[in-house]
């Protein structure tokens, strides 16, 4: 597997590393999950995903993290399979060279995978608070977080839904402070939006019933409103990007490190603002 080509980073520039669907699952399996949606988790894992894993991209990228020249890190969930407490251990065993790397400028939301069952909400609450560096509580999203040019927006719609079901949904609680943190003053020059669910796919057009984001309408029209300029996400393996001509934000997706060999970098140009994104492979 050759290096990627990754392109020079501009004078003056704030790059963005974004990766996502790492799917680090175990080969573990337990009666108790009979009971409950991990049944399909393992699955799923064990008769079709488990193949077509390459975790060694992790290593990879860690190593070629130098030459990205990244001053953030981010990471748009899936890190595991079925969210047990031991895959959010091995994730981050597998991640450590990455987080050397990235030092304090890691930024991690979940994704269905996840929050695949209510019983692990505790290994997801404590990995992703030790993932964002203590800086950030899972029942705290929405919340925003600066780092350079950039106002970061971290949103979590991934919870246990239904077995047929990858979708993410919000509560009204959460959309009424997710408008309140736009309506007041952007603490940056740029605000990203960074969660699991994009809120279309690589052809612009809406996900199906079955993983779609509930409510997303709302959300794309705060983007075509100038409410954020970009949304960096995951759910879909296959990276794509959809310029802003169409919904008037720039849409991110990084695919799968893991299943298709692909990450993001954006470039936020530091005289005008400009969002340059890339899609890169291994």
């Amino acid at each position: 597997m050759t290096s990627p080509d990754i392109p020079s980073k501009p004078s003056g520039a704030f790059r963005i590393l974004h990766i996502s669907d790492l799917h680090t699952g175990l080969a573990d399996w337990h009666w108790s999950y009979l009971l409950d949606k991990r049944f399909f988790g393992r699955l799923n894992q064990f008769t079709t995903r488990q193949r077509k894993l390459s975790l060694e991209n992790i290593a990879r990228l860690a190593k070629e993290y130098t030459r990205c020249q990244a001053d953030m890190l981010v990471c748009t969930g899936d890190l595991t399979s079925i969210g047990s407490q031991e895959e959010f251990q091995h994730a981050q065993e597998l991640l450590a060279p990455l987080l050397l790397a990235a030092g304090k400028n890691f930024l991690y939301v979940p994704g269905n995978h996840d929050a695949y069952v209510s019983k692990n909400r505790h290994a997801l609450e404590e990995a992703f608070r030790k993932l964002n560096g203590n800086r950030l509580r899972l029942d705290e999203l929405p919340q925003s977080l600066c780092a350079g040019p950039v106002e970061f927006i971290c949103l979590s719609p991934a919870r246990p839904c239904a077995i047929w079901l990858s979708t993410g949904e919000i509560s009204a609680a959460v959309w009424e402070k997710l408008d309140y943190i736009f309506s007041c003053p952007a603490q940056a020059r740029i605000r990203m939006l960074v969660t699991h669910f994009p809120l279309h796919g690589p052809s612009g057009r809406p996900l199906s019933w079955r993983t779609k984001f509930v409510g997303y309408p709302r959300l794309s029209q705060w983007g075509a409103n100038g409410r954020f300029q970009a949304i960096l996400s995951g759910h879909v393996h296959r990276p794509f990007l959809l310029p802003p001509q169409k919904d008037g934000y720039w849409q991110i997706g990084a695919g799968s490190l893991t299943i298709q060999d692909s990450f993001s970098l954006i470039d936020i140009h530091g005289t005008t603002g400009e969002i340059t994104p890339h899609i890169l492979h291994f």
